[in-house]
């Protein structure tokens, strides 16, 4: 019948693989250094640069624009809340939804200015933050002061050492191409 605990085993080198491997452990010559975009763009030359930076110019106007209305919906319902009847239920509303926008727009502004911070978990730090009451009336927060007070929120991502096959139940074949594994299961010699 047929055998359903067959193994596959890929060579690194031969392209049946996913990523490149040079027979050490460590994958696409990444030698556990610290995974950073900054420090992968700084190795970049200058047209890989330019060609990021056009890429990226439209979305990061895109993102100023939609925050520049959003503040300007929220000035706006405070405004409607004001010219409202005192205790009434359109103000209360308008309140809740402006204080909502608020609340929506420091959350984001705090993930941006975070994530270049190096914060590795960013809900976590947001709570941290709010339940700390970290924020001072701009609506900034101290990364220097959660990083001394909660350092583990600033870890280090590595690139985990090992190939595509570690792991596994076997020992990783990465002398053995498929065709060859191929023939000899089938009864065939090279």
């Amino acid at each position: 019948m047929f055998n359903r605990n067959w193994k596959v085993f890929y060579e690194a080198n031969a392209g049946g693989g996913g990523g490149q491997s040079n027979n050490d452990g460590k994958q696409d010559g990444n030698d556990g250094e610290a995974l950073t975009f900054d420090a992968w763009l700084g190795k970049q030359d200058d047209k890989v640069k330019g060609l990021l930076e056009s890429h990226t110019k439209g979305l990061k106007n895109a993102l100023d624009t939609e925050r520049e209305s959003r503040k300007g919906l929220e000035k706006q319902m405070r405004e409607l809340a004001t010219k409202a009847e005192k205790g009434s239920e359109a103000e209360k509303q308008l309140t809740a939804f402006a204080d909502k926008l608020a609340e929506s727009d420091r959350r984001a502004d705090f993930f941006d200015a975070a994530h270049k911070a190096g914060v590795t978990n960013l809900k976590l730090a947001y709570t941290i933050a709010v339940s700390d009451e970290m924020f001072d009336k701009k609506g900034n927060v101290s990364f220097d002061t959660m990083k001394k007070t909660y350092p583990e929120l600033f870890g280090v991502k590595k690139a985990p050492a090992g190939s595509a096959g570690e792991g596994t139940e076997g020992n990783t074949n990465v002398a053995a191409d498929m065709n060859a594994r191929i023939r000899r299961l089938a009864g065939r010699t090279q």
